[in-house]
């Protein structure tokens, strides 16, 4: 004689199939989200370091005279805002420099208190200093990085070239 229903084997049989697949799915969704979280922050990393050198490179490339100081954490460079490059008393001194773990940018270093931090939380690229000239080509090398409690740390190493047209 034939029995309607399922027998506790048979449930507990279904129920360990249902977990089986339950737990698969939990662990491929905290995968992904973990993934996708870990590449966004990458993405927001790069955008603003790259925001950060497009500005330092905008600033560099019409310099007159730059010097590397403190190790390679400090670029001071001139410019000539009115071009006028026979007459040196217009001229601007500049620089760019490390405070911490934040670049900073002083636009004009004959004025106190008016320097801007220009990006936060970075750190150097092994040994390479901040900063490098050579002649009239200036590299800038460092990483941007965030800390973040559930994630871990994110990290995105930069590097430019500035060909400065003046020197």
């Amino acid at each position: 004689m034939k029995e309607k229903g399922a027998a506790l084997i048979e449930l507990m049989v279904a129920a360990g199939i249902m977990l089986v697949i339950f737990g698969v799915t939990a662990s491929t969704y905290l995968i992904t989200q973990r993934l996708w979280r870990g590449g966004f922050t990458q993405i927001t990393l790069q955008s603003t370091g790259r925001a950060a050198l497009d500005k330092i490179t905008k600033n560099l490339r019409p310099a007159t005279a730059a010097a590397i100081l403190d190790i390679g954490d400090k670029i001071r460079f001139v410019t000539d805002p009115n071009r006028t490059y026979s007459n040196a008393a217009d001229d601007i001194t500049r620089e760019y420099y490390i405070s911490g773990t934040n670049i900073m940018y002083d636009p004009n270093t004959a004025v106190s208190g008016n320097e801007i931090t220009l990006l936060r939380n970075i750190t150097k690229e092994s040994t390479t200093p901040f900063f490098q000239a050579s002649g009239n080509l200036a590299v800038i090398t460092f990483k941007v990085y965030k800390n973040d409690a559930v994630y871990g740390t994110y990290w995105s190493s930069l590097t430019t070239s500035i060909n400065m047209r003046n020197i």
